[in-house]
């Protein structure tokens, strides 16, 4: 949908009303809760978020309510500079991109974040299952820029921080259930304990806290067969329970232990467009289809012709020339219905035991924190709908590349000299070994383009030992930090068959890293508004891989068995140098230079490849955080850059007909870009928001693609940056209808915008089939990403006095213009077709919260 230049010209006022408003606020004012200071512990201690030379996005609990966000993924046009996409055919499992830096396909364990996850303080080590629900959070913390420092590896964009509520010590419960439409159904009750014991006595004072939450709907999507469920529904389960145990006054224990479980339809990935058959996109997939389909007619009209020429193989050609025609008229954009031969599913469960001790002394303080986390995941379904069942004759829309095929074997392009063809009658095949066995594949496989069955393991540990506090003129913090952890992976994906065969995917990934790192903040006096940070971290890691691929067959003969294991140590050193100058509590003016660092590591989807070199960035960033007109306008400013070296690129390649993902090391990208966001107070009743980012530059270097032909690609000018807009804005009212006898109404609206983006336009636009054995590589175009437009509100009345408790009544909304954005988009390839897949439609709820 496109942003017209009336909803334009709505926009700038709102954001010039946010930045000017505060110079017409009465004196007598009364904050609002979003304009509270929000305190943070991003630097591993608690500071107000406007005190610290970071670029930061805080959000408190009840933020979070109205913006209705309860993972990552809701995260995804809530903040400057972020976005990213949930991994096709992989539900809950988030790829986040911050300021034009991300990391690649999310569902490929062989991939490392480039934007850390954290779970009150625990590192999240892969992104399948990052984006499940996290029951109870207080707040979250998006820190934008390298965080080698004090977060370590695998934060070369930023990082984000979910930050769990504590238990209370005192009994009081809250119930929320919620109905919607699509069937949509939720329920959440937070339970806290009275304490049990006193502080210093015994074993202590005991306080618990345990919440469970679900989350259901419908499917969005009917699937043509009635018979079939549909897709993109939604069954989710999260589970928390949190114990605080305060030993003395200077010891506390903290126990928390997190299960969350989704169990769901994936979303319809539709046909939107084919590549051509050549490098220079003259020769037409569908014209090639229906020249072929002429040829097939005349060959089958031969009394001596292979019968399944005309009793099968032209019925098939004309179905999937109906099925492909009929795709690409339907064009872009969400529709109701769809189809696929396999219905997509994921079901994912995920767990963690976190286990804090703490030593408070007077100058500082000591804290353990040791994590334990579990991801299981199955994957399963089409990733395309083309509709490839086979009828009782065994007739159906087989894949292109299947039909490519029987007209090289037919048509006598293919083993006319290794005896296959019948006598007498050149270029017309009788029934063969050869053409037999492609036919029985065919009715026991099925000629479908891509179904996938995959199954994924992870484990990690993880510990670490911190020290912060202040001495004098100096605030510090220094810390080990240990992590292992094993990846299991088995694939059963078939591409394009059953001409790639049924054979699997089986390897494991393991990784031991540790890390020493310390950061000190020195002033020259106590009432000096100068500031001056260092932090240095030192880590190294082992990685390894064990795979095995047994044999298969496939139409054309055996495939052989790939069995092997490798290794490789890798070690960096980041840094960080800021420098504030602070005259007051209102102003804070702060440069900053920091490094990155992303493991190296091997992809396991393709055996037997090189290792992959760990990915660095530099980055320099100077901002402003102020306070301004009393408190009742806040605006905060970023201007950063970044060198972007050794990236691992996303791979797909399709070369053996197949499709597999994975990273290489190419290139070099210098950007630079801003972020703005201002919240302002007009009144007492009404807060107003706006924010905006900016980002600019694609590439500097980018590694040529040549054929054996001798013919290259210029991949600096061919690779465009992907998932990341150059122009993201929002704008947010906050504000009071009316306040009554019982309690108060209250609304909440918010409209995010983002350019549109050039999708999976990296190296596997230019390798998609050229991948070196190739004589003339070609350039996939990328699939442009439209424009959206979010409007999201939710009117509630709260505090209505019912018994001992308040009850609030909240109706709220998402998407509420039903625009049809484009979340992602995948070009398989070689295997001929792109997707794209789209942004939830409208919906709406009522929701109802007793607390007590």
């Amino acid at each position: 949908m496109s942003l017209n230049k009336q909803t334009k010209r709505s926009v700038l006022a709102l954001s010039v009303a946010a930045a000017v408003g505060g110079f017409s606020v009465p004196s007598a004012f009364s904050q609002s809760v979003l304009m509270e200071e929000v305190i943070v512990t991003a630097q591993k201690r608690e500071e107000s978020n406007q005190n610290i030379p970071i670029s930061i996005t805080a959000m408190s609990a009840e933020m979070m309510e109205k913006r209705g966000i309860q993972n990552t993924q809701d995260l995804l046009l809530q903040t400057p500079g972020m976005g990213g996409f949930e991994s096709p055919g992989s539900k809950g499992t988030t790829a986040i991109n911050m300021r034009g830096v991300g990391a690649g396909q999310p569902a490929n364990l062989s991939v490392d974040p480039a934007i850390g996850i954290y779970v009150d303080g625990v590192f999240i080590g892969k992104q399948v299952g990052s984006a499940l629900d996290v029951a109870e959070v207080e707040r979250i913390e998006v820190l934008r820029g390298p965080q080698g420092t004090l977060y370590g590896r695998n934060t070369v964009g930023g990082a984000v921080n979910f930050i769990s509520k504590k238990p209370t010590g005192e009994f009081d419960m809250k119930i929320q259930a919620g109905v919607g439409n699509y069937g949509a159904k939720k329920f959440r009750v937070v339970t806290n304990l009275p304490a049990v014991g006193e502080v210093g006595s015994g074993l202590g004072q005991l306080s618990t806290n345990f919440v469970y939450q679900t989350r259901e709907r419908d499917p969005f999507y009917d699937d043509v067969d009635p018979s079939k469920p549909g897709y993109n529904d939604q069954d989710r389960q999260a589970y928390r329970f949190a114990a605080n145990l305060d030993v003395s006054e200077r010891f506390s224990i903290d126990y928390i232990y997190d299960k969350s479980e989704l169990d769901e339809l994936n979303n319809l990935e539709r046909i939107v467009g084919v590549n051509p058959l050549d490098p220079a996109g003259n020769v037409p997939l569908i014209g090639t289809l229906q020249g072929l389909l002429q040829g097939a007619q005349f060959w089958g009209s031969n009394p001596a012709a292979d019968p399944l020429i005309a009793s099968r193989w032209v019925p098939s050609l004309q179905k999937t020339i109906a099925e492909y025609q009929a795709r690409l008229a339907e064009g872009s954009g969400r529709k109701s219905k769809g189809a696929s031969d396999s219905t997509p599913v994921t079901v994912t469960e995920a767990d963690g035991h976190n286990l804090s001790l703490t030593w408070d002394f007077d100058d500082f303080q000591v804290k353990s924190i040791t994590a334990q986390r579990e991801i299981e995941s199955y994957v399963g379904g089409d990733l395309e709908d083309l509709d490839s069942r086979l009828d009782a004759n065994g007739i159906g829309a087989y894949g292109d590349l299947v039909h490519l095929t029987l007209g090289q074997i037919y048509g006598g392009t293919v083993a006319a000299t290794a005896g296959l063809f019948g006598p007498g009658t050149p270029g017309v095949a009788f029934a063969s070994p050869f053409t037999a066995a492609l036919w029985n594949a065919i009715d026991t496989q099925g000629a479908n383009q891509s179904y996938q069955d995959t199954y994924s393991d992870y484990e990690q540990f993880s510990q670490e030992l911190q020290v912060v506090g202040s001495k004098d003129l100096v605030e510090y913090a220094f810390g080990i930090y240990y992590f292992e952890d094993e990846s299991n992976y088995d694939r059963y994906a078939i591409f394009a068959a059953p001409l790639t065969g049924n054979g699997s995917q089986k390897y494991r990934l393991e990784t031991e890293a540790v890390a020493v790192y310390g950061q000190m903040t020195f002033r020259p006096s106590e009432d000096s508004p100068f500031a001056a940070t260092f932090g240095i971290r030192y880590t190294e890691e082992d990685k390894s891989i064990a795979y095995n691929y047994p044999a298969y067959n496939t139409p054309f003969g055996p495939a052989p068995a790939l069995v092997g294991d490798d290794a490789e140590s890798f070690d960096d050193i980041s840094y960080t140098l800021a420098l504030s100058y602070q005259p007051s509590d209102d102003l804070n003016v702060y440069g900053r230079y920091a490094t990155g660092y992303r493991s190296g590591g091997f992809n396991g989807e393709q055996a037997g490849s090189d290792a992959f070199q760990e990915e660095k960035v530099n980055s320099w960033e100077l901002g402003a955080k102020s306070s301004l007109m009393d408190g009742r306008l806040r605006a905060n400013f970023a201007l950063w850059g970044y060198v972007w070296e050794d990236i691992q690129v996303a791979v797909s390649d399709t070369s053996s007909g197949s499709i597999t993902s994975g990273l290489v090391n190419a290139g070099e990208a210098d950007r630079w870009g801003s972020e703005i966001e201002l919240m302002g107070a007009l009144s007492d009743n009404l807060v107003l928001g706006f924010n905006y980012s900016y980002i600019n530059g694609d590439f500097e270097e980018f590694p040529d693609v040549c054929g054996f032909s001798g013919i290259c690609i210029d991949g600096t000018s061919a690779a465009t940056r992907g998932t990341s807009p150059s122009n993201q804005y929002s704008v947010f009212a906050d504000f009071t209808v009316a306040r009554l006898s019982n309690g108060e109404i209250t609304g909440f609206v918010n409209a995010s915008y983002s350019d549109e983006i050039a999708e999976n336009a990296l190296w596997s636009q230019i390798l998609n089939d050229a991948d070196g054995r190739a004589a003339f590589p070609r350039v996939n175009p990328p699939q442009i990403l439209d424009q959206k437009t979010l409007v999201n509100a939710q009117l509630a009345w709260q505090d209505i006095q019912v018994g001992d408790g308040t009850l609030t009544v909240t109706l709220w909304g998402r998407n509420l213009l039903d625009d049809d954005y484009p979340n992602y988009s995948i070009n398989f390839g070689g295997l001929n077709f792109i997707t794209e897949s789209y942004g939830d439609p409208k919906t709406y709820g009522l929701d109802f919260t007793y607390e007590f």
